[in-house]
């Protein structure tokens, strides 16, 4: 992120975390207006083509997920291509709003939490295909946000809600895990979008048949 859009940023209300080793997060908790955010959120829930995919070891992922992007942009995980999906209207909006706060997306994966026992485990978004610079916008329930640090185990919670930001940048990718645990709270559910750049396209194009 530039000194423009870090100053941007941070003048509009955004805590800025200096984790150290070139690793920064930003985080918004009303990015979206109440408003706003009950929109996309209904608009998402009914429109976008969910999914429960086979992750790691053949189990299936713990959470419902789609993904959409430019034409010819696929993602990989754990040994799969999930080809991405033209974009929705409300997500290039979303894409804008994301966009003028920090980077620059080409794709977004969606995660839908469905209950409390919906989850994310540690990881890091460090591909060498993707961009520094992550954009992760929540819609819906209230949950956890939990950082960590791969060496000294030190750990952060942020609380994500119902139109909260967070845009990860430099190095964090490389030296810090991030995931969302599972609450024994009754919670609505929940969607995140994960906004990203796929900057070598060429590596991860979604072979057509024919």
């Amino acid at each position: 992120m530039g000194l423009y859009g870090e100053v941007a940023a941070v003048a509009a209300g955004f805590q800025r975390l200096d984790l150290g080793e070139g690793g920064w997060l930003l985080y918004e908790p009303a990015f979206l207006s109440v408003a706003e955010a009950d929109g996309s959120l209904r608009v998402l829930l009914e429109r976008c083509e969910w999914a429960q995919l086979p992750g790691i070891f053949g189990h299936l992922q713990p959470r419902l997920i789609v993904s959409y992007g430019d034409a010819g942009v696929s993602y990989r995980y754990s040994g799969r291509d999930y080809g991405a999906l033209p974009w929705l209207e409300e997500l290039q909006w979303l894409r804008w709003r994301v966009q003028s706060v920090a980077g620059h997306y080409n794709y977004c994966l969606c995660n839908r939490y469905r209950t409390g026992q919906d989850s994310m485990g540690w990881h890091a978004d460090d591909e060498p295909e993707m961009g520094e610079v992550i954009g992760s916008l929540s819609l819906g329930a209230e949950r956890k946000f939990r950082i960590r640090h791969n060496e000294t185990r030190q750990t952060r919670t942020f609380v994500v809600g119902h139109g909260t930001l967070i845009v990860m940048g430099g190095t964090m990718q490389r030296y810090w895990q991030h995931c969302v645990p599972k609450t024994k709270r009754v919670v609505g559910e929940r969607v995140n979008l994960t906004f990203r750049e796929v900057r070598e396209i060429s590596r991860v194009l979604v072979c057509q048949p024919g």
